[in-house]
């Protein structure tokens, strides 16, 4: 699926006609940094802080570049999920050459 201009993503469940419907509630998804990306089981993507519409128990993937993936699963209802991101190479090393004078 494509990513999604919106921030809110319509999880979608077929209908007994054939028709499409959106089901279930929402959740909105936070992130610390703010920005990383969300997808929703293939439905498609958005960056946090954003709010999906879930029909049923999904798996989400939230990733921004530098950090590491988080992945679990949601279901409809509930407050908001906040997740935070933790870089993918931590160091506690500091270039001090590289940091710019103080006056």
């Amino acid at each position: 699926m494509g990513r999604l201009s919106a921030t809110t993503i319509g999880v979608l469940a077929l209908a007994g006609s054939g028709c499409l419907a959106t089901g279930g509630e929402t959740r909105t998804i936070k992130s610390t940094p703010t920005g990383a990306q969300v997808q929703v089981e293939g439905y498609g993507d958005c960056d946090t802080p954003c709010t999906v519409k879930l029909d049923g128990m999904r798996e989400i993937t939230v990733a921004k570049a530098g950090f590491k993936a988080q992945r679990f699963r949601i279901a409809p209802g509930g407050g908001d999920v906040n997740v935070v991101l933790e870089l993918a190479a931590p160091t506690s090393d500091v270039a001090t050459e590289a940091l710019p004078e103080l006056n």
